[in-house]
């Protein structure tokens, strides 16, 4: 009868080592489904930074303006500074610096995400050769560095955070304050027309 005890006692207490043990490798991962997982942040780091690529070295730098639609989501909002455009506004701006400047090109010196936002320092060279926002062309070379942000969801822009460049610019092609003014309230005016003729007001800055 003792015999029998002590085996069943023997039992239990390596039947609940067995147990605990058990619990213990439950929490940790197998080495094969580590590896599946870890990649996938990596992977779509990479694919938010592809239509920040597409902005700056296709639309921006080449004038390739059809893939707005591939770049940015529909609703995407554009910050300049303390302005706030929607896309079509914002894009037709783009146009119309780069009819101003026709061999623009704007280059990525560094890129960086942070989760679903894109950190982009950059430079823009070019030269104020042609018709663009009403100014008449200077000849004089632009040579500007600043740093956008892009919120990028399922592989569009969304919302783009810009410093406002008009001053810079405006300095580099020797627009006096009062071209700057006259500028400036000329945009205001259009912005009252914009949903009066907004083709016709799109045609002006371009």
């Amino acid at each position: 009868m003792r015999k029998s005890a002590a085996i069943c006692l023997v039992t239990i207490i390596f039947g609940g080592l067995t147990l605990t043990r058990g619990e213990q490798k439950k929490p940790g991962m197998t080495a094969p489904a580590q590896q599946q997982i870890k990649p996938l942040p990596q992977q779509a780091r990479e694919q938010n930074k592809v239509p920040v690529h597409q902005l700056f070295e296709e639309m921006f730098s080449r004038g390739r303006y059809e893939l707005e639609g591939q770049v940015f989501a529909p609703n995407c909002t554009v910050h300049f500074g303390n302005r706030t455009l929607p896309l079509r506004e914002a894009v037709a701006e783009g146009k119309g610096w780069r009819s101003a400047a026709p061999n623009l090109v704007m280059q990525i010196n560094q890129i960086s995400v942070d989760g679903d936002m894109v950190t982009v320092s950059w430079t823009a060279r070019g030269t104020h050769t042609g018709q663009g926002h009403g100014l008449k062309p200077t000849g004089k070379p632009v040579n500007m560095q600043s740093t956008s942000r892009f919120k990028v969801v399922n592989g569009k822009i969304v919302e783009a955070f810009n410093e406002e460049y008009r001053p810079q610019l405006f300095h580099q092609l020797g627009v006096s304050k009062t071209q700057a003014s006259m500028f400036y309230a000329g945009e205001k005016i259009l912005a009252v027309l914009n949903p009066i003729v907004p083709d016709r007001v799109y045609d002006w800055l371009q």
